[in-house]
């Protein structure tokens, strides 16, 4: 059986990661938040960090193992689609770009 945090005995039957995006146009960077909800539950959401791509699920990734969620496991992989489908766990992530810090501020 797969469970969720440490100490909790419900099984984790799905994982959703939510972004958002901010380049910053003065000095070429990229800025993410991200909001994870594991069984449609809001178990966090990441302070703003820097990386671009699809860096916003290493901070997803990151907030998992912080919050509890395999931890061990996730720590070994690098790929976390591929990670939830071996474990028949749904898994949904997208990120959306803003055009303001204030709108990453506020997500």
């Amino acid at each position: 059986m797969l469970l969720g945090a440490i100490g909790s005995t419900k099984k984790v039957k799905s994982v959703e990661v939510w972004g958002k995006k901010w380049f910053q146009q003065s000095y070429g960077n990229t800025y993410h938040k991200v909001r994870v909800y594991v069984n449609d539950e809001l178990i966090g959401t990441s302070p703003i960090t820097y990386g671009y791509g699809d860096s916003y699920l290493q901070t997803a990734k990151d907030l998992l193992i912080k919050k509890g969620y395999f931890p061990r496991a996730l720590k070994k992989t690098n790929n976390l689609y591929s990670f939830f489908k071996d474990r028949n766990i749904k898994f949904k992530y997208y990120a959306n770009d803003v055009k303001r810090e204030r709108d990453l501020k506020d997500f």
